[in-house]
């Protein structure tokens, strides 16, 4: 079984960490999910399970109803729309759609996945929208080359509407991403991050995160690591204040790679995904911290959210 190279780095990077006994794998790294178009074809899938379908919508519609003024707060008429963690580009063809006329943006999508990209350039330049001026994409991982947003300034387009949308930055320690990305931007730049809220108790509803299609599409990241379907069993847990999904190896094992080799033992855990939640007031408190005018926006009868950030 060929075994993916950046995978098996991000493993030998991390190493483990031992809780008790028991010898904990971190290969977390949102990166890794749509390392090939399988895996990112896998993910879309998730469109169409309920839960995920309704924060989708949730999203939409606060994209619908809230961009003009987002822009109106912006006063560009012309800028960079930094599209991170782009994916299809369903978002931001929605964010787009509900752009005032007067507006001319140049869009800019960023992926570590080379099929979101080609996914996302079809679909808003299928668009044939007045306010697309041009199209400008880059592949990269923005949390590791957060200096990509600044690459894209111009004497034309000088100012950068930056989307996070989707839930990324739950994956991720916010303040980490909060603090890379207002060090790449401007005064005047504007960031809006879509993401989950919480009402009530954090992660009550762990059952939810159990549903096949998470299954189908990371144990792909552990078949690439090198593991069989009948080697390890998964699980999820709120634990370290986050969702965690992980799995449990059943066997002994061990994995090589350009010479090097990684040994598993029977019941070693390797935690494939990572989700934090915060609650409103933690959200705006975090991004108050990086920025100084922050706005939330949300709908009363949702668990969503769009905070804007100015800097």
């Amino acid at each position: 079984m060929q075994v993916n190279d950046l995978i098996f780095k991000e493993l030998i990077k991390r190493g483990y960490s031992l809780e008790g006994k028991t010898r904990v794998w971190n290969v977390s790294d949102s990166k890794l999910w749509y390392l090939t178009p399988e895996l990112a074809k896998s993910y879309l899938k998730l469109k169409s399970y309920k839960p995920q379908k309704q924060h989708i919508d949730d999203e939409i519609k606060l994209i619908q109803a809230n961009s003009s003024k987002i822009t109106h707060n912006f006063g560009k008429t012309k800028f960079n729309l930094v599209d991170l963690g782009c994916g299809d580009g369903l978002k931001a063809e929605k964010f787009i759609q509900s752009l005032p006329g007067v507006v001319k943006i140049r869009y800019c999508p960023v992926d570590i996945s080379k099929f979101f990209l080609d996914e996302s350039v079809r679909r808003i330049g299928s668009m044939k929208s007045k306010i697309v001026d041009k199209i400008d994409l880059t592949k990269a991982d923005f949390v590791e080359e957060p200096y990509v947003m600044s690459a894209f300034r111009s004497n034309e387009y000088q100012s950068n509407m930056i989307l996070l949308l989707g839930e990324t930055i739950s994956h991720y320690d916010i303040h980490e991403v909060l603090f890379k990305i207002s060090q790449n931007m401007l005064p005047g730049d504007m960031l809006v991050i879509g993401n989950g809220i919480r009402t009530g108790k954090r992660f009550v509803n762990l059952p939810k995160y159990k549903a096949p299609v998470f299954h189908e599409w990371f144990m792909q990241i552990l078949n690439q690591l090198g593991f069989k379907n009948d080697e390890v069993e998964g699980d999820v847990r709120f634990k370290h204040g986050r969702l965690e999904g992980y799995y449990r190896t059943l066997v002994d094992k061990s994995i090589t790679s350009r010479g090097r080799t990684v040994y598993f033992q029977k019941g070693d855990e390797l935690i494939i995904a990572i989700q934090y939640k915060f609650f409103e007031n933690e959200l705006k408190k975090y991004c108050s911290m990086y920025f100084p005018k922050v706005e939330i926006f949300s709908n009363s009868d949702s668990e969503y959210c769009l905070a804007v950030c100015k800097k």
